[in-house]
């Protein structure tokens, strides 16, 4: 209905004018009247050949230079419009309609600088291109879509206008046009501080990540550059006169388990969940190394729990779904640790990646302690929320045996992630 009225009010106004231009040259006669007549008779005939010209039969398509990128990538977007008629054009205006998703900016690293002011993701974008096609049949347009977050993204639309000389008539069309552009959360190297310690005197030291388990000789073979000196078989090398050194079994893989805290908390600062989830995917691709049987847990609005192996598949379901995960509105994290501890096999030891810190979390870590092999806590925060009563707590949490790292702005920033295992 807008549409039928919107054509008929821009046909009355190109009659009115054709009206005006040509009882002035009736009544007042002469040969300028005519002639300004002939001058716009052209311009009032294109302006109703525009106003019948159809744009919805054109063509529209958008191809991206990547469709799966990581967070804070570039992608170049090439937008083609083709049309069968090749009526002239004055101007062509583009117009992308981005969707919420990306009124936000990644700078990878540098975004951590600014962990104390969340807001300084937000952006608004903004896509407009200006092009004279005239009589071109097809119409190129290019820009770079950069500093991609984490997500995925639709581009669902685009919008073109045109309009005459002087802008009586414009006409405008929204072409459907769904594109899925999906960011992986950026991933970086990350490398453990192994430390071997006991939790109280008499107890057994804790489990090495390492990749070797040295207890185990399996053999001798000819010595290789980066073998240990330790490794040296001192009596088969004076027997052979080579140096041998000693062959051992592969250690036996840990059952690994990585939680996620995707809680009503973390949504207080979004840089600071970002940053959870970059560690928690460069964790899960650097225990993949270490471990054959690996869980991983997020605890939002529903739990997701993926088991998986060494499989690449199985790893890029997982990054999928880093890439889609936000914060929880209502649930509170420590209650959701809570509830999962009884579901969980024992044994396992277990990575806990959050943004927030209180008593109830304690509580939580200390009870799933009694269950797990050991237990890590990696806690992301600005250095201005490390409130006296946060490191109070983070003590506890050491003194009774649970690994504590704790990731600010220093840390973040950083080309890779240093953790103590």
């Amino acid at each position: 209905m807008k549409r039928w009225v919107s054509f008929s009010l821009k046909l009355s106004l190109i009659v009115l004018l054709f009206a005006v231009i040509f009882s002035y040259a009736m009544f007042q006669g002469g040969f300028v009247s005519w002639f300004l007549f002939a001058a716009f008779l052209p311009f009032l005939i294109y302006m109703l050949l525009l106003l019948l010209y159809p744009l919805d039969n054109w063509k529209a398509s958008r191809q991206l230079s990547k469709r799966i990128v990581q967070a804070g990538e570039s992608v170049d977007v090439e937008v083609t419009l083709k049309r069968r008629m090749p009526f002239p054009l004055f101007y062509c205006v583009l117009e992308e309609y981005f969707p919420v998703s990306l009124a936000k900016r990644d700078t990878h690293l540098e975004k951590f600088k600014w962990m104390n002011n969340p807001e300084n993701m937000q952006m608004e974008r903004v896509m407009k291109r200006v092009a004279f096609p005239w009589f071109q049949r097809s119409i190129h347009y290019r820009y770079e879509l950069d500093h991609i977050p984490r997500g995925e993204h639709h581009l669902r639309a685009l919008r073109i206008r045109t309009g005459d000389f002087f802008g009586f008539i414009k006409k405008e069309h929204v072409f459907e046009l769904d594109n899925l552009l999906v960011a992986y959360p950026y991933r970086r190297q990350l490398q453990f501080k192994e430390q071997a310690y006991s939790y109280q005197q008499g107890a057994s030291p804790s489990l090495s990540l390492s990749d070797n388990n040295t207890s185990i000789v399996a053999g001798v073979r000819e010595y290789m550059p980066g073998d240990r000196l330790q490794w040296i078989d001192w009596k088969t090398t004076a027997r052979k006169d080579a140096i041998m050194t000693k062959e051992f079994e592969q250690e036996k893989s840990i059952d690994m388990l990585v939680v996620l805290d995707a809680g009503s908390h973390a949504s207080r600062n979004m840089i600071a969940f970002e940053g959870a989830v970059e560690l928690t995917d460069s964790l899960l691709a650097k225990l993949q190394q270490k471990s054959s049987q690996l869980m991983l847990k997020t605890l939002a609005d529903r739990t997701a729990s993926f088991s998986f192996q060494l499989n690449k598949a199985q790893m890029d379901n997982i990054r999928r779904h880093l890439s889609t995960i936000m914060p929880a509105e209502h649930q509170t994290f420590s209650k959701q640790l809570a509830q999962e501890r009884h579901k969980l096999p024992a044994g396992l030891i277990t990575m806990v990646v959050t943004t927030s810190m209180d008593e109830g979390l304690l509580e939580a870590l200390i009870q799933m302690q009694h269950k797990a092999k050991r237990v890590i806590l990696f806690f992301i925060a600005p250095s201005n929320r490390l409130t006296p009563e946060v490191r109070t707590l983070l003590k506890q949490l050491d003194y009774r045996g649970i690994m504590v790292n704790v990731l600010a702005e220093a840390e973040l920033s950083k080309k890779e992630f240093e953790v103590k295992a």
